[in-house]
């Protein structure tokens, strides 16, 4: 995609979240409150879609342009990014290590947000140490079927599909060799246990799921064959990493922002604090910090494929 159609769509991103989202995020945040609206809209503009392939229906973004989009919208509202970053792990992981059946299939409907979740990865005794993941699929014909619990799973109250990683050969050691990734849509089988409530990063659903007897058609095995599950989901955490960093540069400026904007309107001794040397130094060192920063998220580079 071109620079000129990068800028296009992030002055459409300027106005949209100047206009539907700025005026209405601290209610949201304060309630805990899901942004149904802000979600549809974002679907209409392709941001599920962001760095899917063209021909799949996406928008085929660079990274770059994604880090940027990830920053703008974070300075408004963080949990919006958390909203298609955890959706764009999932489309990414299919991207890179799917069947060209399940590509088809999948991505256009990862695209438009019409499939749209997360990563179902972490359980209740395994956070960072993915290879301790006690859920395990057990493969009986056509399907597998699923048997196992996973927390603070992001998206997956609202959303319907998750990249679920699991133990299709709990035996083997390594235990990576035993772990697989699948498709997993919602249906009989996969619960949604409980919301869990958090002191921040609210209005993004965070939740305990609950696998019973739930069956995964073979088909939604990624890439077909068992054992490169955890080599795939970390391949997509690749780019959750990226947005982690561009969430941080949006905070830091809109941070930046709000200091400046008190700066001139606080007074002590008879002028704005911004006039105070000392506030001055503070401040430049914010600015130039957020702003290096930025750059470096920013350097250009190819579409994430």
């Amino acid at each position: 995609m071109s620079n000129d159609n990068d800028a296009i769509i992030l002055d459409a991103l300027e106005k949209f979240l100047t206009a539907e989202v700025d005026p209405f995020v601290h209610d949201l945040e304060a309630r805990d409150e899901y942004p149904h609206e802000i979600v549809e809209k974002m679907k209409q503009m392709g941001l599920f879609g962001c760095i899917i392939a063209e021909e799949y229906g996406g928008l085929g973004l660079s990274t770059s342009t994604y880090a940027k989009i990830v920053t703008r919208i974070t300075r408004s509202w963080m949990s919006l990014s958390g909203i298609i970053n955890s959706h764009l792990i999932m489309a990414s992981a299919v991207q890179r290590h799917g069947t060209d059946a399940q590509k088809q299939h999948y991505l256009p409907r990862f695209a438009t947000g019409e499939l749209r979740g997360g990563v179902g990865l972490t359980e209740p005794d395994c956070g960072t140490d993915l290879q301790a993941v006690r859920t395990v699929a057990k493969r009986v014909g056509d399907d597998y079927i699923v048997n196992g619990t996973k927390t603070w799973i992001t998206n997956s109250l609202h959303g319907n599909c998750l990249a679920l990683l699991v133990k299709t050969d709990p035996k083997t050691t390594p235990a990576h060799k035993g772990m697989s990734l699948f498709i997993a849509e919602k249906r009989e089988g996969f619960t949604v246990a409980r919301k869990l409530e958090k002191l921040g990063y609210r209005g993004i659903d965070t939740c305990e799921l609950l696998f019973q007897d739930y069956h995964v058609p073979a088909d939604c095995l990624i890439g077909g064959v068992e054992g490169r599950g955890l080599q795939q989901i970390l391949s997509g955490l690749e780019l959750g990493r990226i947005n982690v960093a561009a969430r941080g540069v949006g905070v830091a400026e809109a941070a930046l922002d709000l200091a400046v904007a008190y700066s001139q309107q606080r007074k002590t001794f008879g002028k704005p604090i911004c006039e105070h040397q000392a506030i001055q130094l503070k401040l430049g060192e914010m600015a130039t910090r957020t702003a290096v920063s930025y750059t470096h998220l920013t350097l250009p580079t190819t579409p994430y494929v």
